[in-house]
């Protein structure tokens, strides 16, 4: 593996997490903290592919209309100030796992569908006519751990860690007009946070 990796070229982008001015001030102070989402354990980012000034702006903009959400949801208390931690990253392809794959999906949509009819103990089809999307947010956490499980059997079966997964995400809302004709948006986990070569905090 680590001749493979030597002799890969490194690909390298950039990303965007939204979030409070103090805790953006604690992850540049301590780093990431590796928390559980719809990619597994890991920081979450918005992708930029490049360091264009277009590409950045939209990803910045991406992350601060998801934390001007969650601000809006109570996340982050009575904390008026946001901001935007932005990093660079650079990794082997062979360290990534592309959940956008069209047989990854397929198969992540099919533990999910098996692990919550036995959560849920829908035993056919017709049990699912039910099932809503705020029933699914009430297991949040549920679903969570088997995306989580989900990774890990895979390393496991594969012999190697994943140090970024990527997987896109729904765009929040009004965070760009184009965004509603084009779908959803580049998201990456980082789950070793040694691919992140540089990190700054925007206002």
């Amino acid at each position: 593996m680590a001749q493979q990796e030597a002799r890969e070229e490194k690909v390298v982008m950039w990303g965007t997490h939204g979030t409070s001015k103090s805790r953006a001030e604690a992850i540049l102070e301590q780093g990431f903290i590796a928390k559980p989402g719809r990619i597994g354990n890991g920081a979450y980012f918005w992708t930029a592919v490049n360091d264009s000034q277009d590409c950045i702006q939209l990803a910045q903009k991406l992350a601060k209309t998801w934390a001007t959400t969650a601000q809006t949801r109570g996340q982050y208390s009575k904390e008026s100030d946001l901001a935007v931690v932005q990093v660079g990253v650079a990794f082997h392809a062979s360290d990534v796992l592309p959940l956008d794959d069209p047989s990854m999906t397929f198969r992540l949509w099919s533990l999910l569908k098996t692990k919550l009819s036995e959560l849920l103990r829908l035993e056919n089809e017709d049990g699912w006519r039910n099932v809503t999307t705020t029933t699914l947010q009430n297991h949040e956490n549920e679903i969570h751990g088997f995306i989580e499980m989900f990774v890990l059997e895979l390393e496991k079966r594969l012999g190697k860690r994943f140090k970024v997964i990527f997987k896109s995400q729904k765009c929040p809302k009004f965070s760009d007009p184009i965004m509603s004709f084009i779908g959803n948006h580049s998201c990456f986990a980082i789950r070793d946070t040694s691919v992140i070569s540089s990190m700054d905090i925007t206002h």
